[in-house]
């Protein structure tokens, strides 16, 4: 040490700088007694290396900044690369061993925490109050403060993405069920039930809390870091001797910013939000709230972590967190029609136009593989399509609901989308009506009742043109592919028709005749549907039906030991279905189509499909009955227009 006390500022620092580049932090992490000396070199030199540098002149402090930030980045990055190893190969010898030093690794997580906590506090000793910073580099000597600020802001986003990011806190499912108290009952965990058991998340808390305090400690712009745009790291290729390195070195972007860093930042500073007695933090920079928001932080920011990997719900949570929030804070009605594929000129404002960011939350809904996750994101697509006119509320709704659409799930559920949106349409100008009433009674009978009635295209005939292709009308399919042909599309698409049912009976009984604002009750949109989609499915429910009960007959008569496999013909015998709401008398002899003959020795069916069950069966039956007393609740419903047209 004497040695280092002779040298001068810049000496000490690349005397430092040297012997650190020398250690291997991948093996050495890996090797308890070499961990251990490792750590006590790296303490002992980032001391001195934090010393050296406070004795450099502050207007050429970025330059060997950006190489103590490069130093700490190692060990950092190692870290993670050797926990992810741990993560991936849990049962080899190497991870168990890994495992047995977990001491060492949460030791030195906070050794370098702790380093750069002093490293940010000593650096940001230099600055008068408060500044105003960019997320850009530049050699120009004015911009030398605005250097540190970067390097400084790099490194905490690194420990953010490395040791912050992988970590599940329930981000999503926490701040929805906060701000929706009404779904928790729907939620994964129920509406009384404790919280799963998880594991220790302290010291993840702990470094989030640290890293957001060292953010406002930076005076950290949270909306430059929500429209910053990261390019690749490139290097200058110049010799670190040459007197122009420190200048070319400081480029910008030459170290860009982590994009997950910045997501779990958002993220913690919603989280924070919400659940303040578990993280406490003095980062209280206030999030935009303007309505372009979304565009910037949820699209841009959130879009590149909704993913259906499951490794990856980690991030996906986080970023469905930033998501919900910029949603829940987009007003009403606010999206007009130009913004669908907005795009800034600026490129360091990029940003997603709303039809990208719904097609991201889509696909995400429709795929994720957690049920709570699909759950809030369909929630909070509910929320975007509100937020946004008529008319982009029509044409988002329609891409839901469209053939094109290659999620069949996500069509059925759209289904009750229109149907919600219809509603509020409804209750909005039922608001309206009465609004108006009052306003006669208290001006008199001159008042003009029509006066602020509003009129949306969901309440008009608008409505039917736009949807009846998609929902009410039978896709042309091949023969073999058509679900009122094909027993595999069909309960494919059987939730499609019951959504669409229940949205056509409920346009029926919403929509007056006397008012027909939607012409659903007009005799050709009647007769239309009737043939082009009710007739269709009541004829294959029938079909399906007379098919379920044999093939529930003998399913019966085989679970119950009567059907013998070596007779030449199945008997004769009278059922009663065991499903409690199918009560038909079969006389097996007429069912020949999927008798005993069509099935294998192996149990399987000869169309390819496995031996029918009774349950599988009775469940199915159950189905068609819903489906069959929808129909006829709707043909009786539409039953008077239609002999009124006849008369």
């Amino acid at each position: 040490m004497s040695d280092m006390e002779e040298l001068t500022p810049r000496e000490a620092f690349l005397s430092s700088q040297e012997i650190l580049s020398t250690v291997e932090w991948d093996d050495v992490l890996l090797d308890h007694q070499a961990a251990s000396e490792a750590i006590a070199l790296f303490d002992n030199h980032m001391s001195t290396l934090l010393q050296a540098m406070m004795s450099i002149k502050t207007t050429k402090l970025s330059r060997f900044l950006k190489d103590a930030v490069l130093t700490l980045s190692r060990p950092i990055k190692a870290i993670h690369r050797i926990r992810e190893y741990i993560a991936a190969e849990p049962t080899t010898a190497l991870a168990q061993h890994v495992q047995e030093d977990q001491d060492v690794f949460g030791a030195f997580e906070e050794r370098v925490s702790a380093t750069v906590c002093d490293l940010v506090h000593k650096i940001v000793e230099f600055w008068d109050g408060q500044q105003i910073f960019s997320l850009r580099l530049s050699p120009a000597p004015e911009n030398e403060r605005n250097n540190q600020h970067y390097l400084l802001v790099y490194l905490i986003l690194l420990l953010l993405d490395r040791w912050v990011a992988p970590e599940e806190m329930e981000a999503a499912s926490s701040y929805f069920e906060y701000t929706n108290p009404k779904y928790k009952a729907f939620s994964s965990r129920g509406p009384n039930a404790p919280p799963l058991p998880k594991k220790d998340t302290g010291t993840t808390l702990r470094h989030l809390k640290t890293m957001m305090d060292l953010c406002a400690e930076c005076h950290l712009s949270i909306e430059d870091l929500l429209v910053w745009k990261p390019t690749p790291v490139f290097s200058t290729g110049v010799d670190e001797d040459d007197d122009s390195y420190d200048e070319e070195a400081l480029i910008e972007d030459n170290y860009p910013l982590s994009e997950t860093g910045i997501a779990t930042l958002v993220s913690g500073m919603i989280y924070a939000m919400i659940n303040s007695s578990q993280l406490s933090t003095i980062f209280t920079l206030p999030l935009t709230l303007a309505q372009d928001w979304v565009f910037t932080t949820a699209g841009g920011l959130a879009s590149g972590f909704l993913t259906n990997e499951e490794t990856q719900l980690p991030m996906a949570d986080k970023a469905l967190l930033v998501l919900l929030y910029a949603i829940d804070r987009t007003p009403i009605d606010g999206f007009e029609m130009d913004v669908l594929d907005y795009c800034s000129m600026d490129s360091s404002m990029d940003r997603m136009g709303l039809f990208q960011i719904f097609q991201v939350m889509v696909s995400f809904a429709a795929t994720s593989s957690s049920a709570s996750h699909r759950f809030f994101c369909f929630q909070g697509l509910d929320r975007l399509v509100q937020a946004c006119q008529d008319d982009v509320k029509m044409y988002l709704l329609e891409q839901l609901v469209s053939s094109k659409c290659p999620y069949e799930s996500m069509r059925a559920a759209a289904v009750n989308l229109v149907k919600g949106t219809v509603e509020r349409a409804f209750v909005k100008l039922d608001q309206v009506r009465a609004d108006n009433m009052e306003r006669m009674r208290t001006h008199g009978p001159t008042m003009d009742g029509s006066i602020g009635e509003v009129r949306s295209p969901f309440t008009s005939p608008l409505l039917l043109k736009t949807f009846v292709p998609s929902i009410w009308r039978f896709e042309v399919k091949a023969f073999e592919h058509s679900p009122l042909k094909n027993e595999g599309a069909w309960l494919d698409k059987h939730d499609m028709f019951m959504h669409a049912l229940n949205f056509y009976l409920f346009l029926l009984m919403r929509d007056s005749r006397e008012d027909n604002l939607t012409e659903i009750w007009s005799a050709s949109n009647i007769e239309e549907t009737r043939k082009e989609f009710i007739e269709p499915l009541v004829e294959r429910v029938q079909e399906l039906k007379e098919d379920y009960i044999q093939r529930l007959a003998t399913a019966e008569m085989r679970q119950d030991g009567i059907f013998d496999d070596d007779a030449m013909e199945p008997p004769v015998h009278r059922i009663r279905s065991k499903n409690g709401v199918v009560n038909f008398d079969i006389d097996m002899e007429s069912g020949d189509e999927d008798s005993d003959d069509d099935e294998d020795d192996d149990g399987m069916r000869r169309n390819g499909g496995p031996k029918d069950t009774v349950v599988d069966l009775n469940q199915k039956m159950m189905k068609l009955e819903i489906m069959d007393e929808l129909l006829e609740r709707i043909q009786e419903l539409t039953a008077p227009v239609e002999q009124d047209d006849d008369e």
